[in-house]
């Protein structure tokens, strides 16, 4: 007699969780990347923000996709050769400039030391992140004013040895955004 209850009870559990699986005819036909905030693109994706993404920006290629909240409309982080990591946003016209005191203001509160740097890594704000191994590993953050939107790029790279790729990386990243408004 247990068997029987224990099949039952099993049979019907079965039953409710495909009931609950079910989806309604108007949402089985909403695209995942809808849910997503994004749409595919030729060369990539664009978000519905209107930020476009392809899947390489020069060296660098896409690796994720972030959500907008309330200062920052979309994003995405790319990676490039050796562990440089890049992250892309777009954020609302004339809030870049306070973006980039929020960045400064932050990681000065976290202890990171903020460094004047050469190049064009000069017109970004620097902080070493990490200075007890041979190499330091240093973030950069330019911002940028577009005619719609203003956006942000922050990189992520080790202090002597990719140096060299920091210019390259923010000509590519800019290039890229001369094509977004």
């Amino acid at each position: 007699m247990s068997g029987r209850l224990t099949r039952a009870v099993v049979s019907m559990a079965l039953a409710l969780a495909v009931q609950g699986m079910t989806v309604s005819p108007g949402h089985a036909q909403t695209p995942p990347e809808k849910d997503a905030g994004w749409q595919s693109d030729v060369s990539g994706l664009r978000h519905f923000t209107g930020l476009r993404c392809p899947d390489a920006i020069g060296p660098f290629f896409r690796i994720k996709v972030l959500e907008g909240d309330a200062a920052s409309l979309a994003g995405c982080i790319y990676t490039g050769r050796d562990g440089i990591t890049a992250v892309l946003r777009k954020h609302l016209q004339d809030t870049g400039r306070r973006e980039a005191l929020k960045f400064s203001r932050n990681y000065k509160a976290a202890g990171f030391e903020p460094i004047s740097l050469s190049g064009v890594a000069a017109s970004g704000i620097s902080f070493r992140t990490r200075n007890w191994t041979p190499t330091s590993l240093c973030e950069t953050l330019w911002y940028f004013s577009g005619d719609k939107a203003d956006y942000t790029l922050w990189l992520s790279y080790v202090l002597p040895t990719q140096e060299a790729e920091v210019g390259p990386a923010l000509s590519a990243f800019t290039e890229a955004l001369a094509h977004q408004d």
